[in-house]
């Protein structure tokens, strides 16, 4: 017996098969290696795209999401994939290290690194993270299929992986234990799992037993994990290389900016309609789908019975990619009524863990629907057609669009009169009697704190919908108009109370010459006053309010703590969360042009304010396409009536008001 604690490499294992693992070892490894390869080469036959290399910003992104797991360590779910993941990380490191131990240390140099206290722990270890694994994929399995009301898929598919995992797990502390029942070392006990087996297996085997019974478990245990090894791009396991691939290659621009078509007047085609025509970054997209169904459970569409289940849908794409059959790509793979369900709120994009841009790939389909067919659901053609002819979805005279500034004595850009903030109202503000109210808080809050200002007579929409619809080309003729119309202008910022607004000058104008502008939101706006001492709102009565995150705030544009803190800086405010609130709030319906569709599933916008009920009935909101969407779902359906639907700038101006009575 060794007086010093040291690996016992291949003891027991007669030369033929020490050499014979080498052998499969080698064939499983470029077997693995050609898999690997067969699937870069299914990405690279996409189209060409320029992605920027960014190196420091990806790997620390790969680490952040890839390795320690930000997007899933908020769910059970997510937690035991963390277990399973990094006991798994630790077993690979594990081999790893015996490979320098043995291949290396041993025959290059005739030295050992794993001994003396460096092999105790390197063992403790290793049990710890094989334990940790064994138990969270019995929780997974617990969870899959014994747990009711998970939307799991219960398929012997998924029992087989982690059936396997654990087998592979399980063999080798059984080999682990054998050999410790047979050389009976002094520090057995440092691996923990393999020495109470060693105890069990003592009882049960003689020596010579024990050391037959060893080798039999290792040819298991090797031959399992090699042809684990082996089979990782042909089967589920691949997720292993191609989740982090995509989180590494993952889109750096801002989340709210869709790609651009350059030189739209002089393309032939538009958009995507077949399946050849995605990039090779699309690609991989589809094949890192881990398949975990996140995108599902969070999709507003599919939550109000829409056609459209983001995970269905990537699953028939990367089926697609990896079975290419003569099928239409759009009617056949993917059905126009899924394309035209997306509100594109960008739910599925933040709950991926793989960082799949699924909203993105929607618009390229709408866009061939758009611009080569012309096909479009009930209700949009018009708006679009308002928007191209009058310059507002509405269809509403541009004469008037100042209409909601009658007695406030709003001052009106002027070439040559510089101001500090150009208040960009909106269409929804300026001709929707409901949304014209948000406009005149603020100006009053504008006016209170003594902001100079002014609005633009020339303002018309951005075309924010329009993009989303996939008609790029109405959405290019707005933006051009409009980055000329501000250039007559000295404005140190543009202000905008609209997230869409906030959102496609901040975020897509840039992508045009000179549309560069420093852009900020009524909430920063807002809660700079309030800081400053500029304004102090004040209610007369105490109200208990809910926030309501705008999806292209939240989500599109990281704001989530400036709305709240506006809130509870106003004295008599009581706020109170909902269960779906930030970056996981449900959409209310109206994004990606939803609001102008005509639709006969059951609105997304009564399922977001019976849900938003449950913790108060007055609903702040920071976008006046929600207050539109939540103030119809209160005219259609009585079971709502009684709630409050008031947009944040109505509150400070409100309080503002109460304030100058109290005082």
């Amino acid at each position: 017996m060794e007086s010093m604690p040291i690996r016992p490499a291949f003891w027991n294992i007669p030369f033929w098969a020490e050499i014979g693992v080498y052998v499969v070892g080698l064939i499983a490894a470029v077997v693995c290696v050609v898999g690997i390869c067969r699937c870069v080469h299914l990405w690279r036959q996409g189209r060409p795209l320029q992605l920027p290399q960014a190196r420091k910003e990806r790997w620390l992104g790969l680490w952040r999401d890839g390795f320690m797991h930000r997007r899933l360590l908020k769910t059970p779910g997510g937690l035991i994939h963390f277990a399973i993941f990094w006991g798994f990380i630790f077993l690979f490191l594990g081999t790893a290290t015996a490979v320098l131990d043995w291949d290396i240390a041993h025959y290059l140099f005739d030295a050992r690194l794993l001994k003396g206290d460096i092999y105790l722990v390197y063992k403790f270890v290793l049990d710890i993270a094989g334990l940790f694994s064994l138990i969270a994929l019995a929780v997974a399995a617990w969870r899959r299929f014994a747990v009711k009301g998970k939307k799991l898929e219960r398929s012997w598919r998924f029992a087989w992986i982690l059936t396997s995992l654990a087998i592979i797990i399980f063999t080798g502390f059984i080999v682990e234990g054998l050999r410790l029942a047979s050389q009976q070392p002094e520090w057995a006990v440092y691996s923990p799992v393999g020495y109470a087996l060693s105890l069990l297996f003592l009882q049960m085997f003689t020596p010579e037993q024990l050391q037959g019974a060893h080798f039999t478990w290792w040819l298991v245990h090797g031959a399992g994990a090699l042809i684990f090894v082996a089979l990782i791009p042909f089967t589920f396991f691949g997720h292993m290389f191609k989740a982090p691939a995509n989180i590494y290659w993952r889109k750096l621009a801002h989340k709210g900016q869709l790609a651009k078509i350059e030189d739209i007047e002089e393309q032939e085609s538009f958009g995507v309609s077949d399946f050849n025509q995605f990039t090779w970054k699309q690609r991989l997209d589809f094949d890192a789908c881990t398949e975990c169904g996140r995108c599902s459970e969070v999709c507003p569409a599919l939550r109000s019975g829409a056609p459209l289940d983001p995970k269905a849908l990537v699953m028939s794409l990367k089926k697609r990619l990896h079975h290419p059959a003569d099928k239409a790509l759009i009617g056949d793979i993917v059905s126009k009524e899924a394309l035209w369900s997306c509100t594109t709120c960008g739910a599925c994009m933040q709950a991926c863990p793989a960082r799949l841009d699924l909203p993105s790939t929607i618009v390229d389909m709408r866009r061939h629907l758009a611009l080569e067919l012309g096909e479009f659901p009930a209700g949009l053609p018009k708006a679009l057609q308002n928007t191209q002819n009058v310059g507002n979805p509405w269809g509403m005279d541009p004469a008037s669009r100042l209409d909601w500034a009658k007695g406030l004595n709003v001052p009106v850009a002027t070439e040559g009169q510089p101001v500090d903030y150009l208040y960009w109202v909106g269409c929804s503000a300026s001709y929707d009697r409901r949304a014209q109210k948000i406009a005149r808080a603020m100006v009053k809050i504008l006016n209170a704190a003594g902001v100079s200002f002014a609005v633009m007579q020339e303002e018309r929409c951005h075309g924010d919908f329009a993009r989303r619809s996939g008609e790029e080309y109405t959405f290019q003729l707005a933006a051009l108009e409009n980055i000329e119309n501000l250039h007559k202008y000295q404005f140190k910022h543009i202000l905008a109370h609209c997230p869409h607004c906030f959102n496609t000058l901040k975020n897509e104008y840039p992508q045009f010459e000179g549309g560069k502008f420093d852009v900020i939101s009524h909430t920063q706006l807002i809660l700079g006053l309030i800081e400053s001492g500029r304004i102090k709102p004040k209610l007369k009565h105490a109200e208990k309010i809910v926030f309501h995150d705008p999806c292209y705030m939240a989500r599109y544009n990281n704001s989530v703590g400036t709305p709240r803190k506006i809130l509870d800086s106003i004295e008599g405010v009581s706020r109170v969360e909902n269960l779906e609130r930030g970056k996981t709030a449900m959409c209310c319906g109206a994004g990606g042009g939803q609001m102008w569709m005509e639709s006969s599933t059951k609105k997304i916008n009564f399922i977001r304010l019976v849900d938003l009920r449950k913790s108060a009935s007055t609903v702040a909101v920071g976008c006046p396409h929600c207050l539109t969407m939540f103030e119809s779902a209160m005219t259609a359906d009585k079971v709502l009536s009684g709630m409050d639907i008031i947009e944040l700038s109505e509150i400070v101006a409100q309080g503002l008001d109460d304030e100058a009575q109290n005082g």
